[in-house]
């Protein structure tokens, strides 16, 4: 059996903020991820801008929500880059980023003398007692592997964790009728076209999804373009797994109406559809009034099939506080929460899931997981 002090489920932006804060921490790490790459949804939907870092306030342009990591990969992105990253869309502020230049960011930063990666693993199985986790077992390619730690963190946004789990009630699951938001599917397109398509593209999807009797859902289609990697990102907002073949139809239709479009490069697609996750067991009705680890700004996300997706925007300086208590599981005590695994109501989710705050609870979690570590001393 292999030992550590800490265990991570789910490499994505939550997992690689958790594992970076322990491995500086000193703590002896594993992170598990089901994938064969690290930086989950991020990387396979192919974000070009971090959302949730800022304040989005008039008055003071790019202020940090949340100091420490997201302060730290801030700062390393400005420099990289410039002022250029800095981009102001509607009322929110985010930071442009290349992909490649976040994920080598936290592999040069992890150091692997005590961090052990396992990818394309999955957990398959827990011991519990006493109210704490006793070991895992993971299911590696090569063979099934049993870890022990005195700590875990779930990071994997749900979906991963196995059911003995879920049935205790603790695991989010993939929810096909969710009607807060809706999955995604993306692909990456290289170019740059002689107009602005931010418009033009859900306008004609719209039109395409009505003219072929399509679920009316598919018209949700977004472009966004990274000026520092001049790309663009074309967002399908689905809802079942079989939507992907839907998707591609609206793009072939897409390239066909729209010239500017047709001649961008299409790089790749998405692996598999994404689905939102519904927190059923783990969500808590109100954020209440205790200490707070992690501030949001960015606002609620709902959507419904006559408008889409509509966005209720915090006041200044009243963000959505996330307290310590959200990010640690309610049956085991040395189990701990980061990302879209954290407890909060329904309603700010899809505040919480974006990448800054996902990166805040990433490290807040190890905070807490250590101070508990601590305690048990």
């Amino acid at each position: 059996m292999k030992k550590f002090d800490l265990i991570i489920m789910g490499g994505g932006i939550a997992g690689l903020s958790s594992a970076l804060t322990a491995v500086r921490s000193g703590m002896h790490v594993a992170l598990v991820e089901k994938e064969a790459y690290l930086g989950g949804i991020a990387r396979d939907c192919f974000h070009t801008h971090i959302c949730g870092l800022f304040k989005n306030d008039d008055t003071r342009p790019f202020t940090i929500a949340n100091p420490g990591l997201c302060s730290e990969i801030f700062n390393f992105m400005l420099d990289l880059y410039g002022n250029q990253c800095l981009v102001k869309m509607g009322k929110v502020e985010t930071l442009a980023f290349i992909q490649k230049d976040l994920w080598h960011y936290f592999h040069q930063q992890i150091r692997l003398d005590n961090f052990c990666l396992f990818e394309k693993s999955q957990w398959s199985n827990m011991v519990s007692g006493n109210g704490k986790i006793q070991k895992i077992t993971i299911a590696t390619p090569k063979k099934n592997i049993d870890l022990t730690a005195a700590a875990f963190i779930d990071a994997t946004g749900g979906a991963n964790l196995p059911d003995i789990v879920a049935k205790e009630g603790t695991a989010p699951k993939e929810d096909t009728e969710n009607s807060t938001q809706l999955g995604g599917y993306c692909m990456e397109l290289k170019g740059e076209p002689n107009k602005d398509l931010s418009l033009l593209v859900p306008y004609t999807a719209h039109k395409i999804v009505k003219q072929y009797n399509l679920n009316e859902y598919l018209r949700f289609v977004t472009i966004t373009h990274n000026r520092l990697s001049k790309t663009h990102t074309l967002k399908f907002s689905v809802k079942t797994a079989e939507d992907m073949e839907k998707c591609a139809f609206i793009f072939q239709k897409l390239n066909q109406n729209i010239k500017e479009l047709a001649k961008l490069t299409l790089l790749t697609s998405s692996r598999k559809i994404h689905l939102r996750s519904s927190q059923q067991g783990r969500q808590i009705e109100t954020l209440g009034n205790e200490e707070t680890a992690v501030k949001s700004y960015w606002p609620k996300e709902t959507w419904n099939i006559d408008a889409g997706t509509q966005y209720e925007y915090c006041e200044k300086d009243h963000p959505f506080c996330i307290p310590v208590s959200a990010l640690k599981d309610t049956l085991f005590e040395n189990l701990f929460l980061a990302g879209k695994s954290i407890r909060v109501p329904d309603s700010i989710q899809a505040s919480t899931r974006v990448m800054g705050a996902c990166m805040a609870t990433g490290e807040q979690a190890v905070i807490a997981a250590s101070n508990y570590l601590k305690e048990k001393a």
